[in-house]
């Protein structure tokens, strides 16, 4: 009986982890939005109005908009998760025995794989398979939070 019913119960359990995976990328691309949005409407016309010259305000602009997602993001991704994966209580391990995940392979794999490539890295996810984001940086998504504040 009890092998009859892990077809579906594995079916599901995978569905639902895919659904996590899909909403924490939700999350994480809000907290970029929302960054952006408030810099160009907020800090940007305030920073043209202190320093009188547009260029030195975009400039500014830009570098709020790529230092505040990464500050925010920082302290999750020393425990191998993100915003949106934290609160959907998924983290990052390493698929490579010999190599433990490090913020830079974080950074490459949430940067550079997935945003880099509009996310086309990412489809074979809504599948149950491993997304090029995963092959190219050895890792893969548990369900499961950090136990301390290292990384297993």
């Amino acid at each position: 009986m009890g092998s009859a019913m892990a077809g579906p119960i594995n079916f599901i359990w995978r569905i639902m982890l895919i659904i996590r995976r899909l909403l924490a990328n939700v999350v994480d691309v809000a907290v970029f939005f929302l960054t952006l949005v408030g810099s160009m409407t907020i800090f940007m016309p305030f920073m043209e109005r202190q320093a009188g010259n547009p260029m030195l305000a975009a400039a500014a602009t830009f570098v709020v908009v790529v230092a505040v997602p990464l500050a925010l993001q920082y302290p999750f991704v020393r425990v191998n998760q993100t915003i949106g994966k934290a609160f959907f209580g998924l983290r990052i391990v390493s698929t490579n025995p010999i190599r433990d995940v490090t913020p830079s392979i974080i950074f490459q794999r949430e940067v550079f794989a997935k945003v880099m490539s509009v996310y086309l890295m990412c489809l074979p996810v809504l599948w149950g398979q491993e997304g090029g984001h995963e092959k190219a940086t050895e890792t893969k998504v548990i369900s499961g939070q950090a136990v301390s504040g290292k990384p297993d």
